[in-house]
Parts: C-alpha cells; structure tokens; sequence
C-alpha cells in the first residue's frame, strides 16, 4: 500500500516539473499556433509588404558570406565556381511579440517563402538571376523581429583570369551580391561581422585561398557588398609532370650533337626526342591553360623550335660529312674563327693516321690545311661548337623562365 503511494507522489511530481519545464522552454505546440496565428493572421502579415513602419527609412540588411569550397575554374570561360552560403540579417518590425503571451517562445523556425526577403542577387553571376535559396530552407525569427536567413548556394561567377604566370599564377576573383529591385533608399546590404568566413571551408587541391576582402561598394541608386577571393595555383603538380619532363627532353635533344656522325644514330637520336616532345605535348596538352600569353606555353614553343633547328643542322652535318671534295679554304677560315673549334689534321703521306689538335689563335694565319682538313672535321668542329651554344641557350631560358614564375 505504501508502494502504490509513494509511486502515485512521484508521478504527480514528474507531471508537474513537466508542466514547469513545458511552460519555461515554450514547448507547447499551442502556444506555437497561437503565436502564429497572431502574427500571420490576426495582425495580417503579408509578405509583399517591406518590414519596415516607416516607409520611408531603409531596411538594413547585414551580410556574411561562408565559403564552403571551390569547385572549378576554367579560364576558357572566365568563370569560377564556388560551394557558399550567406548568412543574411534584418529586423522586420510586424514579427515581434511578448513572449510570456505565449508560453515563454522566443523564436521560432519559418519557411522562407512565408515572410518578406530582400532582393539580393548574384550581380556577376555567370547564368541568369535567380532566388536565392530554395523552398525547403527555413528562416529564424526572434521574438524582437530579427530575422536570421542562410541560404546554400552553388554559385557561378565571372572571372578574369590571367594565365601569363601558369602554374605560378595567382587569381582575384569577386562575388558582387547587389540589391536588384529595390534602391538604396528602401533596403541597405551592408557587411556583418566577418564578411567571407573560412570555418566550414574545405581545402581544393588545385587551389589555396590566399586572403580574403570585402567592400561595400554601394552608389547612389543600388545597394551592394562585393567579396573578393585571392587565390594561388597549387603547382608542384604541374613541375612534377610537365616542367621538369619538357627540361629532361631538352637536354636530350642537346645531346644530338655528342654522337658522331659516323656512329649513325645522329638523325635517329634527334628525330626520336622530337617525336617524343610533340607525343607528351599532346598528352599533357588538357592540363595546360587554353588562354593565350602564358609564358609556359611560349617555353614550350621555344622547346619545339630547337628541337626543329637541332634537326636540320643535322641533316645538314651529315649532308657535309659524306661530300667527298676538299674543303674550300674560305670554310676553313670560317671554321677556324669558331670558337672552341677542333680541327683534325691529317697527314697527307699517311691519312690512316689522325691527330686531333688545337690550332692557336697567332698560329692560324701561318698553318695550311688544305690538304690535312676534311669535311668530316668541319662537321666533328660544328658539333663541338653547337653542343656548348645549344646547352647554354637552353640552360639559359630554363633558368630566367623558371625564375620569372617564381618570383612573381
């Protein structure tokens, strides 16, 4: 019996501090009803209508912009493309009320398309206007009628992007989000109190968020806050798989002039390397920008037109290699005026026999090698010379052109 009291108490009291706690929290879906139908009805709330007593002040709406990811970028197009979502503020004077009235409720969760929202657009976006948000999202009201509005967007901008410095480039795209019906005189966007948030973002591997930077740049007819993104090219990707290999081939398109041009691989080994750069060129030819100016792209077509001029001084050495008639003095002349040049004397009473040596400069005028020079040693002096002048030329060009991306 006293079993059956004591549980009988402590029901009562459960029910009770129910009742306490449903009260304080204003979870009675009554109150909820009442509180609505107050506001929506009974006052007559009509969304068509700026939430504003005074029609004749502005409504002031506060602006954040949450970046969640970039998704793509094509510099065909000029358009960069980005995950966001705006966190949007705004005071609307017919949705306050009393909350002891109702049970203690202090907000309450509404459907955007029930109450009044600005106008705010994507002013640079790269298709057509639209709504913000979807129909699915709710908007948060507060009993002292603030408004709390986030809606998720995916949005396509314009962009400019210079590709000159790929895949050193650095890019400043913005997202100009303006007022589109209404003056400045009736709604005001203004920044809230971070402009472009980074919390939720999540990091692309293509490209790293530098800075940030937000302005308003409102005039004297329209209201608008623009949010700037300064981002940086990952490039480790593209030395790994395009600088490096295009240098590698250069160098073994220089190597041509090492092999002998009796050794008969001279025009295989220039011919190959060729073929091999225009085939990686073709494969690697979607990483690469499709804009016009890069200074890569210019590397690239100085790699092709060596590789091109490698070729044809070869085929020209070996054309001279195979000529059987004496060398005319004048080449020798010119030859000898190389510098760096190696000429092989041979011995008119015993040409089986060779000697390589070097001819100084006050010693020139007075040797006479008509008979000892040969076209196969103009064409051993040509390699010697273009071997060194190759290497330092595209040595050269590798290092200003590597240093000018870097540097920028």
């Amino acid at each position: 019996m006293d079993s059956d009291i004591q549980l009988t108490l402590t029901t009562g009291l459960l029910i009770r501090l129910e009742n306490v706690q449903q009260v304080i929290n204003g979870q009675s879906g009554s109150d909820v009803t009442n509180l609505l139908t107050a506001l929506f009805t009974t006052n007559s709330y009509d969304k068509r209508v700026r939430p504003k007593t005074d029609q004749t002040s502005a409504t002031t709406v506060d602006l954040d912009l949450y970046l969640v990811g970039i998704n793509d970028i094509n510099e065909i197009e000029g358009k960069l493309t980005t995950t966001a979502f705006l966190h949007l503020g705004w005071i609307d004077e017919f949705l306050v009320w009393s909350p002891p009235s109702y049970g203690g409720i202090g907000y309450f969760y509404i459907p955007q398309s029930d109450i009044w929202k600005p106008d705010i657009t994507l002013e640079n976006g790269f298709s057509k206007l639209k709504e913000l948000g979807n129909s699915f999202i709710n908007a948060a009201v507060t009993m002292n009628g603030q408004v709390f509005w986030k809606p998720f967007e995916v949005f396509e901008t314009k962009c400019s992007l210079d590709t000159k410095y790929f895949p050193f480039d650095k890019q400043t795209c913005k997202l100009s989000f303006v007022v589109w019906s209404s003056g400045i005189e009736d709604v005001n966007v203004t920044l809230w109190n971070n402009g472009i948030n980074l919390d939720y973002y999540e990091e692309n591997s293509e490209w790293t968020v530098l800075s940030t930077a937000h302005i308003e740049a409102s005039d004297a007819s329209e209201s608008r806050v623009v949010f700037s993104l300064n981002i940086e090219r990952n490039s480790a990707y593209y030395i790994m798989n395009i600088i490096i290999p295009v240098i590698l081939l250069s160098f073994l398109n220089v190597l041509t002039f090492a092999l002998p041009a009796d050794s008969g691989e001279k025009i295989s080994q220039c011919i190959t390397v060729f073929l091999s750069f225009s085939v990686f060129l073709t494969i690697v030819n979607a990483e690469l920008p499709k804009t016009s100016g890069s200074i890569v792209g210019y590397y690239l077509i100085f790699q092709l037109a060596m590789g091109t001029i490698v070729i044809t001084i070869t085929v020209l050495q070996l054309r001279l290699h195979h000529r059987k008639d004496p060398v005319p003095p004048s080449v020798i002349k010119i030859i000898k005026c190389l510098p760096f040049n190696r000429i092989a004397a041979v011995n008119s009473t015993d040409k089986n026999k060779v000697e390589n040596i070097q001819i100084k400069n006050t010693e020139r005028d007075d040797v006479d090698c008509e008979t000892e020079t040969t076209w196969s040693d103009v064409v051993s002096s040509i390699d010697f010379v273009m071997f060194w002048t190759a290497l330092g030329i595209v040595m050269i060009a590798t290092i200003v052109v590597l240093t000018i991306l870097s540097s920028h």
